[in-house]
């Protein structure tokens, strides 16, 4: 929209940012609809753009690569045999992270794992590139006090970067409980982080 100046008003204009989303999302539905055709080989274009993303998630809750390939393998499987299923209008994302994490339980559970148990340890030299990002070093110690809940949320908004309406559709939580949930679990990890770092100044005394 243009001012009776002549001045542009900028809030009309599409950002680069939401333009490459919507042209990346264009992108991802024709490959879908390739596949659906038939076209079975341009699911491997698919499995290219989202396995790290689903390999990270699988890795946080299970915690052995092994068994994290199993399920990102799995997860895809099921994917492509309810693609026909699947709403085109939707992103494909997180839906697929909705299987991962559901197997990712599962596996779990066949453990004999409680709930509490996600996410325990602190990650081996495969999550590094996590600690250079949002989640770095003593982030991590401090995470891994949290609830279950609060560490799973964290890492699905702070560090895969998801939006809150694909984050209340990969756990099947409302929008406002993720909301909530992420103030809850954000100001609980700055509490621990106080700790730390009054920790440091007692030593230091």
């Amino acid at each position: 929209m243009v001012h009776p100046d002549g001045r542009l008003n900028k809030a009309s204009v599409p950002s680069v940012d939401g333009m490459r989303d919507a042209n990346d999302r264009a992108t991802e539905v024709s490959i879908l609809e390739r596949v659906l055709g038939g076209q079975t080989g341009a699911y491997a274009e698919i499995f290219s753009r989202h396995r790290e993303r689903a390999f990270a998630l699988a890795f946080q809750y299970l915690r052995n690569r092994e068994d994290a390939k199993d399920v990102v393998q799995e997860a895809f499987i099921k994917a492509y045999q309810n693609l026909r299923r699947f709403d085109l209008s939707r992103s494909f994302g997180p839906w697929l992270l909705t299987i991962v994490r559901n197997l990712s339980v599962d596996t779990l559970r066949k453990r004999k794992h409680s709930g509490e148990e996600l996410f325990d340890r602190i990650p081996d030299s495969h999550s590094r590139r996590a600690e250079d990002t949002v989640l770095r070093g003593e982030v991590w110690t401090a995470l891994g006090k949290l609830s279950a809940d609060h560490r799973e949320i964290v890492f699905l908004r702070d560090y895969q970067g998801h939006s809150y309406a694909e984050i209340a559709e990969i756990l099947r939580v409302p929008l406002g409980t993720v909301m909530s949930r992420l103030h809850h679990a954000r100001r609980s990890l700055i509490l621990r982080l106080g700790e730390k770092e009054r920790g440091h100044d007692l030593r230091k005394d």
